[in-house]
């Protein structure tokens, strides 16, 4: 197994201070070589092609490659943008991840309605896997739902129904483009989705081909037993999301809008790794045993300081994971 680094580390929103140094190529040309020098060799990257909400705007406009149009203006083409970070020290990258909540902010802050969310998600994901197809990698993370909290209120009944069977219809599409194209799309849970829960393993079944990247942290906020999903899925795992948290959802918070970011009950989401209460050892034995040779994609989620959480980090996945594997 090989261990990766997502960019998603660096939150605009939580991320401690210097907000707008965050926006600039040269905060992230140094933290290529941060990652480098903690020992990654790959890379996961953000993707969002849009820009009319104010976080895209800005986030679109700094130096981190989190679109085709971003990588061009930024580094100049993918050829070049791969080779700058190879002679950084990392070799690839692993993967991108697409979150479908950023196509409801994306309507909200255009003034679309929600009859433009399948045609906006079949879009991106079209996009997305054209700009990892560019970047040499081979796997598109899919974020398969937008917030619950948005869904209820945005679209309202039968989100089992008629909603789950548009995406389904969708994302069948996105896996036969991917496959055409060599890449593999896996889907990511996340505690506040339509498919949290024992519906992600349902939504799996329904498409038969599809990849499994089980997030730790949020499938330990969902009440769900980590070490048996692990298990269960081990044969459907890739890119596995190793993140930890000691959250416990008190007040139904994933049902809220912007669930990651709560307003009432305890509000520190996530830990950084080893700092909460998800097995990650435990986790990664599973994988060892079942010979997985793929990426493990590692994240400290919101950590308040980026460069003591990539030093945790890189400190983390060396002392406590590869050398006991």
């Amino acid at each position: 197994m090989k261990f990766g680094c997502s960019l998603e580390m660096v939150n605009m929103l939580t991320s401690g201070p210097n907000f707008i140094y965050k926006q600039s190529k040269h905060f992230w040309t140094n933290y290529f070589k941060y990652i480098a020098a903690v020992g990654f060799k790959g890379i996961e990257l953000p993707f969002n092609p849009f820009n009319s909400d104010p976080m895209a705007f800005e986030t679109g406009r700094c130096g981190i490659p989190l679109s085709a149009f971003a990588v061009k203006s930024k580094y100049g083409s993918p050829e070049e943008f791969l080779g700058l970070i190879r002679e950084i020290g990392l070799e690839e990258v692993t993967s991108i991840h697409f979150n479908a909540n950023d196509i409801v902010l994306e309507i909200l802050a255009s003034g679309r309605t929600m009859e433009d969310y399948f045609t906006l998600y079949e879009e991106a994901g079209l996009a997305a896997i054209d700009h990892l197809v560019s970047l040499g990698g081979k796997g598109l993370v899919l974020s398969p739902s937008a917030e619950l909290g948005w869904l209820e209120k945005l679209v309202g009944q039968d989100l089992d129904g008629a909603f789950t069977d548009k995406t389904v219809d969708v994302l069948s599409r996105l896996l036969k483009t991917a496959d055409e194209k060599g890449v593999q799309l896996a889907l990511k849970t996340s505690y506040w989705s339509l498919f949290r829960g024992s519906k992600m393993a349902g939504l799996l079944k329904r498409l038969p081909g599809v990849r499994f990247s089980p997030d730790l942290a949020h499938l330990a906020i969902a009440g769900d037993p980590v070490l048996t999903v692990v298990e269960t899925h081990r044969d459907d795992i890739d890119f596995l999301r190793l993140s930890d948290t000691a959250f416990v959802d008190q007040v139904g918070n994933y049902r809220k809008i912007n669930a990651e970011i709560p307003v009432e009950g305890p509000q520190k989401v996530f830990s950084d790794l080893g700092e909460g209460n998800v097995d990650l050892f435990g986790v990664c034995s599973i994988l060892k045993a079942n010979d997985y040779s793929g990426w493990i994609i590692c994240e400290n989620k919101k950590t308040l300081d980026v460069y003591r959480g990539l030093l945790k980090l890189g400190w983390y996945v060396q002392h406590n994971l590869r050398r006991r594997l």
